[in-house]
């Protein structure tokens, strides 16, 4: 029959005491740890047994200080196997008695004096995650896997088709490198084909027909030429005498401006040189409007 784990008891005479300061120590969720070396040095000074025969486990009491508390290591070593942990039944006399709270935190057997059924349970705990890490790589790793080939099996059936396509086009090839070879040339080709395509000529239709409506016709006039682009319309116009009749009738399109006009007289004459700039589209980005 296995008897059942024990709570173990003693009273404070049976350990040794001490507060020390460790601001720099951190927190370990309130639960007893073994001191740490460089305070055991510090400890050495408050206990009369050599230091190398206690052992020594400590929790936070607040405000930058450890509560420490010691047992002899024989005395430890003789504790039943049954037992699951070690605390004082009180604080010493002369402690501070806010720090009550913290004797059930003071267990001794941690450590190298922890029970073994803990530490197996322990070891089981630690064994049952490492278990499930491997199955969570393992899922990874086969996913992973699964995807490089159903990628695989896309570039080969891609490569199938471009090597189909070649063939249609190119008709057939003794080995397909040839055709990756040809069906290369052909997309090179037909690159450098759709960059050197000519530039159709703009067409003019509808700047003419504006520049027509607008025209003074009652005014005389010789137009000499008339130049369209993407900028405007640019129009060369002689008149014999004052051009002043013929600039008051000629007005701007709609959705054009009108330019300085620049006057050349020679004689009788005068050549004038129109130039006219679209103005609607400037506008309609401006205002959102449609024109």
């Amino acid at each position: 029959m296995i008897a059942a784990p024990t709570s173990i008891t003693w009273p404070p005479e049976r350990f040794y005491w001490a507060l020390l300061d460790a601001p720099g120590l951190k927190c370990r969720g309130g639960r007893a740890f073994p001191l740490p070396p460089g305070l055991l040095a510090e400890l050495a000074d408050h206990v009369p047994q050599p230091i190398e025969e206690m052992w020594v486990v400590g929790t936070h009491a607040g405000n930058g200080q450890m509560l420490v508390c010691a047992a002899r290591r024989g005395e430890l070593a003789e504790v039943e196997v049954t037992a699951r942990s070690l605390t004082p039944t009180a604080l010493p006399p002369g402690v501070d008695g806010g720090l009550a709270a913290l004797l059930p935190a003071l267990n001794l057997l941690v450590g190298e004096f922890e029970p073994a059924p803990l530490r197996r349970e322990r070891w089981r705990w630690h064994r049952a995650r490492a278990l499930v890490v491997v199955v969570l790589v393992g899922l990874v790793v086969t996913g992973m896997a699964r995807r490089t080939s159903h990628w695989s099996k896309v570039a080969h059936t891609a490569e199938q088709a471009r090597a189909k396509l070649a063939a249609d086009l190119l008709g057939p090839l003794s080995h397909p490198a040839e055709a990756n070879l040809a069906l290369d040339a052909e997309i090179d080709r037909l690159r450098a084909a759709a960059r050197n395509r000519p530039t159709l000529p703009r067409d003019a239709s509808v700047q003419l027909v504006s520049l027509l409506n607008a025209w003074p016709a009652t005014v005389p006039s010789k137009p000499q030429s008339v130049a369209v682009n993407d900028s405007g319309v640019s129009v060369s116009v002689s008149v014999d005498g004052d051009a002043a009749p013929f600039l008051s009738a000629f007005k701007a399109p709609n959705g054009w401006s009108l330019d300085e006009p620049r006057l050349n007289k020679a004689g009788e004459v005068t050549r004038m040189t129109l130039r006219l700039r679209p103005t609607l589209r400037r506008a309609t980005s401006e205002t959102g409007a449609n024109p």
